[in-house]
């Protein structure tokens, strides 16, 4: 209808004013005192995107009551009787700036305000990790430890590249480096494998493995004999026929390898081929880890050779050395400045175990990144308390990093995998571990542990962590039915789903009541706005806000009672409760009519 022309321009007009005065106020109030310069900025704006968000439905009211006591003027001359079909007519046409302007709120409300939410706080955190790497570096400095402070320095300047006070810290750090150890400095390398380098042999046949193993035999190659006829046994069924012939296979070439050293002359060389076979040795027992390090340092005496002969089997078998390790470890230079980008904090929760026991889980810090194609999650500082099915502690670990994955099985859902021993890449062969806070856990559970959690549960328990009425509705609807699963009580999720679910319903309810003051209240035909009354206009927001308020307080009290009563028709009911509510606003309107 023509008459909502005046509607339309009082609505943007307090939402211009309302983003306005959330800018003015939100650059005049004080930010958190780490917060770095850089960040400030960000900050502000998002602190203001949401005083507006926050602030929108009573704005929206506000301006319906004024536009509606504007637009109702043009029929202050005529007679309405009760249901008459103007006012029914009108009601269907306003219904269209409502829904809009309520599609518009729900979408920031639960699409803006809880990325803009989370970026605060990241932001945030990124600050304190900041001064803690700068304060720390300084600290490791004045203890005459450079190398170790250059690692803390370079973490703070990932988080403020420009930072004068970093820059100049890194500067000192790496002249007592130079003072210290000489020119040159321990530098890091760019980026570092993941060690998933070879294919897996899952294509391959027995009858494959055994003709590899013969080429090999035949080349003199007698470790790629040895490896490709073991794997052909390993290919193989105990029913097989050729399972005889890879073991006779590998036999002759482990043969041919321990009589490797008669042929020698060198005494270098002598011992260089038995350090290889003891290093082969190790990885077809399966101690990969072993087998890794004895590698490792026979390819670094291999590429330091001045002739530049190299042996190729020495970087090959490196390789399958590095993808075992990888099954049960990952390194210790994988969870550097990973602080830095964490994107929640203080995790808990429980994991209810088939057997009936639990474990008590917690992570001070979670970082998520992707290897190769592949979802990997580091968990800082992690704690897990296992009790068994009577409530007795099992065991109490600790461990300062840890690497999850999905672990994947043939019909079954993907379950979170736990790698808890780290390891040195280079040939320092250092390990980093659990510690055993109680109790006496297998050793299995100290090397890999499978937790009954499926992997992508976890992503709505690090968002249920942050508290249910920062989780959008998607995450809510999701975990609402296995909160109790993971330690949390179901009721306070389930009552914020309704709660959202009602809030459209809510504002559509005040939006009909606001139609039926702006009649009630309506100008007279030919009465023009005088300019004294735009003083009114704040006090119409401040009472559209208290009157949302007292709404909200009493809807959220009969959501409440029907969750603690009847939680299995709890939606339903409140839906119930609120349709008539509608219901009853709208037949109010109906029956106004002209006095």
């Amino acid at each position: 209808m023509s008459s909502h022309k005046r509607v339309l321009p009082v609505l943007f007009a307090h939402f211009f004013a309302g983003l306005v005065l959330s800018v003015i106020v939100t650059v005049n109030t004080t930010v958190p005192a780490a917060l770095l310069p850089p960040l400030i900025v960000s900050y502000r704006i998002r602190t203001a995107v949401l005083a507006f968000i926050q602030y929108m439905p009573p704005l929206y009211l506000s301006g319906l009551l004024i536009g509606f006591t504007l637009s109702f003027s043009s029929y202050a001359d005529e007679r309405v009787q009760r249901w008459s079909g103007k006012l029914l007519a009108f009601l269907k046409s306003s219904f269209a700036i409502m829904l809009v302007v309520i599609g518009c709120h729900i979408v920031l409300t639960e699409g803006v305000a809880p990325i803009a939410r989370a970026r605060m706080a990241t932001a945030v955190s990124r600050s304190e990790d900041y001064h803690e790497y700068v304060r720390m570096g300084r600290e490791m400095l004045r203890n005459d430890e450079p190398r170790t402070a250059e690692q803390r320095v370079l973490s703070a300047l990932d988080i403020w590249k420009d930072s004068p006070e970093a820059v100049k810290l890194l500067d000192d750090t790496r002249y007592r480096s130079a003072e210290k150890y000489g020119a040159g400095t321990a530098e890091e390398p760019d980026e570092y494998p993941d060690g998933l380098v070879l294919e897996e042999f899952s294509g391959m046949t027995v009858l494959d493995a055994l003709d590899i193993s013969e080429g090999a035999a035949r080349e003199l190659d007698f470790f790629d004999a040895h490896y490709y006829a073991m794997l052909a046994h390993r290919l193989s069924r105990p029913d097989d026929p050729l399972r005889e012939r890879a073991l006779r296979m590998a036999s002759d070439a482990w043969n041919r390898i321990v009589e490797g050293t008669d042929l020698l002359r060198s005494r270098d060389d002598i011992s260089l081929y038995a350090a290889k076979r003891a290093a082969y040795n190790a990885l077809n027992q399966g101690d990969y880890l072993t087998a890794y390090y004895e590698f490792l340092d026979l390819h670094t005496a291999d590429t330091a050779r001045e002739d530049r002969k190299r042996d190729p089997d020495l970087e090959r078998f490196l390789e399958l050395a590095r993808k075992g390790v990888m099954e049960t470890f990952f390194f210790i230079d994988e969870t550097r400045q990973l602080r830095a980008f964490e994107s929640a904090r203080n995790v808990v929760f429980t994991v209810k175990r088939p057997d009936g026991g639990t474990d008590a889980v917690y992570a001070a810090g979670v970082v998520y990144t992707r290897v190769s194609g592949r979802d990997v999650v580091y968990l800082r500082d992690f704690e897990l308390i296992r009790h068994s099915r009577y409530l007795q502690l099992e065991y109490h670990i600790r461990v300062p990093f840890v690497k999850m994955f999905a672990y994947s099985r043939e019909g079954e859902a993907d379950r979170s995998e736990l790698l808890l021993q780290s390891v040195d890449r280079s040939g320092e062969r250092t390990r980093q571990g659990p510690v055993v806070i109680a109790g006496a856990p297998e050793a299995q559970d100290l090397s890999v542990l499978l937790l009954d959690l499926p992997y992508r549960d976890f992503s709505l328990i690090v968002s249920a962590n942050r508290g249910a009425a920062s989780m959008n509705m998607l995450e809510l609807v999701r975990f609402h039915d296995r909160a109790e699963q993971y330690g949390y009580e179901p009721r306070i999720y389930l009552r914020e789903v309704i709660s959202r679910l009602s809030e459209p319903f809510i504002l559509l309810i005040l939006s009909v009541m606001a139609l039926i003051a702006g009649w009630k209240y309506r100008l007279g035909n030919g009465v023009l706005f005088k300019a004294w009354w735009l003083l009114m206009v704040p006090l119409f927001t401040v009472l559209s806000h208290l009157t949302i308020q007292i709404v909200r307080f009493y809807a959220g009290l009969c959501i409440q009672y029907f969750v603690l009563t009847a939680p299995a028709l709890a939606m339903l009911l409140s839906l119930v409760f609120l349709a008539v509510c509608f219901t009853g606003v709208s037949l109010y309107f109906f029956s106004q009519r002209s006095d």
